[in-house]
């Protein structure tokens, strides 16, 4: 079974603003954004600081599609 990332799910994660978030990871609050908009790939190391900020795992920071 072969999956394809979804939706970022940020802001269902989000327990602080996009400006404070984007703060403690070291990037601008347009990138953020970026992100959620799925405009913009977060990259691994960017997620596992994510991850670790939101008490959650990689994979939870998007929905996963099935594709067949």
């Amino acid at each position: 079974m072969a999956l394809r990332k979804g939706r970022c799910r940020l802001p269902d994660l989000l327990n602080m603003n996009q400006a404070e978030f984007a703060s403690k990871m070291g990037v601008q609050e347009s990138t953020v954004s970026r992100w959620i908009r799925n405009e913009r790939e977060m990259s691994f190391n960017k997620a596992v600081e994510a991850s670790r900020l939101l008490n959650c795992h990689a994979e939870d920071l998007y929905d996963w599609i099935k594709v067949d």
